[in-house]
């Protein structure tokens, strides 16, 4: 959208000054205007159409300017023409042959003339510059967009395969506690469930006593696999030992001391939620190694039953480390805000990262 906009900004004051340049032309040229006069003028008027509609080789312009020159010798007022052919040749960038014709029509054109044909010189050579700057200018534009382009790309993909890993993970976690419920509670359910059936069957016959004895045995088999499943559901939630020793080796590996603050019961947050904290701290304390210099880092870890924040500051300020063109800052923020959170980079005294995820509403 802009280099259209600079594109067409450009064409039409190009054709602005070629039509200003050609009244004025016309206008110089009217003391002396005849037939002949008009006929080349007209001439010139349609070679430059044709080659402004067609964008023909400059250099076949040389042959128009070429036969003006010839026609000059005789008739030395009709040099005043070469000026727009300099133009024209300055926009298209050869200032060779507008440098060759401008000799030519000095030699043949009446001083008073002279400033025409520079004026057209120095326009056409702004043009070229002009030209030339916007040529620059889109390449860059569609460098920038193809870079864009394929960051993007690469951002889906990574996100794409983040999303296929972790539903890959839940699968092996439904999976492991399909197991375990089926190799813990599977046997002695189904015993139950015969026992169940046998004391059905022993009352209708009348065997109180054998039923009896059936029905302890059900509430054994009851019993057991109540306790085996609170050893199951045991087994399945995170021990808080490893939770926290796993936190503790992230930040005792980091390169510079780290002063931990946690507030509420980490433990109470969805597992989900503290795997992603724990890449986002990840990510945050490697860009941190690689683009600062701190005094101190602080962590900053807040949780309740509505919300959990997280803050990393530290005062090793580079320029690098606030571009959120960065690929870490916009992979974690992609991922922070998949699950409703937030994820804001703040820089003053401190460069600070927070990151707040909901707990309600938010999964």
């Amino acid at each position: 959208m802009a280099g259209s906009r600079i594109q067409t900004g450009y064409e039409v004051v190009e054709r602005v000054v070629l039509l200003a340049l050609l009244l004025i032309a016309l206008y110089l040229l009217f003391p002396v205007l005849d037939s002949l006069m008009l006929v080349l003028f007209l001439l010139l008027v349609f070679s430059l159409l044709l080659r402004w509609r067609f964008r023909l080789n400059p250099a076949w312009m040389v042959l128009d300017a070429s036969l003006l020159v010839l026609i000059s010798l005789f008739f030395p007022d009709a040099s005043l023409l070469l000026g727009l052919y300099m133009w024209y040749f300055a926009v298209e960038e050869k200032p060779l042959f507008s440098l060759v014709f401008l000799v030519i029509s000095f030699s043949l054109l009446n001083p008073k003339m002279f400033p025409f044909p520079l004026l057209c010189l120095v326009l056409g050579l702004v043009l070229a510059r002009w030209k030339a700057e916007r040529k620059n200018l889109l390449a860059e534009a569609d460098a920038l967009r193809l870079h864009l382009h394929r960051l993007e790309e690469e951002q889906v993909r990574l996100l794409m395969d983040y999303q296929d890993a972790q539903q890959l993970s839940q699968l092996e976690e439904r999976s492991h506690i399909a197991q375990i419920l089926h190799d813990s509670l599977g046997h002695e359910l189904t015993g139950a469930h015969l026992s169940a059936k046998m004391v059905r069957s022993l009352l209708e016959k009348g065997a109180v006593e054998r039923a009896k004895e059936s029905q302890d045995k059900v509430i054994d088999r009851l019993e057991r696999s109540l306790g085996q499943l609170k050893m199951a559901v045991r087994d399945l939630e995170s021990d808080p030992e490893v939770e926290r020793s796993r936190l503790d080796a992230l930040l005792k590996e980091f390169a510079y001391p780290v002063e931990k603050h946690v507030r509420g019961d980490l433990l109470l947050v969805p597992a989900s939620v503290r795997q992603l904290l724990y890449a986002c701290l990840t990510e945050a304390l490697t860009n941190v190694a690689k683009h600062a210099k701190p005094s101190f880092v602080l962590l900053q870890i807040d949780s309740s039953q509505t919300m959990v924040r997280m803050m990393l500051e530290n005062d090793g300020l580079v320029a690098e480390v606030e571009q959120t063109g960065g690929n870490g800052l916009r992979y974690m923020r992609r991922r922070v805000e998949a699950v409703g959170g937030s994820l804001s980079a703040q820089k003053d005294a401190t460069f600070r990262l927070i990151i707040v995820i909901p707990l309600s509403g938010g999964q």
